[in-house]
């Protein structure tokens, strides 16, 4: 099931997008779709822990409402896909700094809403079915790959960080590079790699983390990542 909330207070938009969403071609699994009217609605449920897999806001409010709206969210969830849906494009460089899935500027094209649903329907059944295993002193381990933040190398063994524990085991980075670089994992640096979606920003030779965690970046790796991340980036507008 993929869940997405819907938050709106203007009839024809939660129609315009509902009816979407209900013809949606080819839909990779069923949808739910559970709508808000009320901005601080939507807030509370997720201070209370309620997830999805796809937030949008619409247009009905002013864009800086949204843009707050959609800040606050984005430190309760980090990872969460969020589409906000503008009458004017003077905030995108600040949906860029959210960031934001997509920014779209009115008036709404369900041919481009449908391709980027597919796309995120597609990308949640991957990250399912993707998962990283590895075995240490304390037994055997199944990671999700979205849930791994980075991989450090100390030595002969591998430091696994997640947001909220850490594992050891033996493994060579070089190896990691090349089995996780097509799952938007990438080196910046001789003892690092880095889950890309969970970059922040980049001020010289550090990176940071959406959780904080600030992490060293190598001079000759930095022209690379900041050009695959302007590509993950680039998807927001058409």
């Amino acid at each position: 099931m993929f869940h997405i909330a819907l938050c709106d207070n203007d009839p024809t938009q939660l129609d315009q997008f509902t009816t979407s969403i209900q013809q949606l071609p080819q839909a990779a699994e069923p949808v739910q779709l559970q709508l808000y009217r009320q901005d601080p609605s939507l807030l509370e449920d997720y201070r209370q822990g309620l997830r999805y897999n796809l937030v949008i806001l619409g247009s009905a409010r002013e864009t800086r409402n949204l843009i707050w709206l959609a800040r606050q969210i984005r430190r309760l969830d980090p990872r969460v896909p969020i589409m906000l849906l503008s009458t004017t494009g003077r905030y995108s460089l600040e949906g860029y700094e959210i960031p934001l899935y997509r920014y779209y500027k009115e008036p709404f094209q369900p041919y481009h809403f449908w391709k980027d649903l597919q796309e995120l329907m597609e990308q949640e059944r991957l990250n399912q079915d993707h998962s990283f295993l590895f075995s240490n002193w304390q037994g055997l381990h199944r990671l999700s790959l979205e849930d791994i933040l980075y991989f450090k190398s100390e030595g002969s063994r591998i430091l696994v960080a997640t947001e909220h524990e850490s594992y050891i085991y033996r493994e060579s980075i070089r190896t990691l590079e090349k089995q996780l670089e097509r799952f938007l994992f990438q080196r910046v640096h001789r003892s690092y790699l880095v889950n890309l979606h969970w970059v922040k920003n980049i001020w010289g030779q550090e990176l940071t983390l959406r959780n904080g965690k600030v992490l060293p970046l190598a001079r000759h790796r930095s022209r690379e990542l900041r050009e695959r991340l302007l590509g993950m980036a680039s998807r927001m507008h058409h």
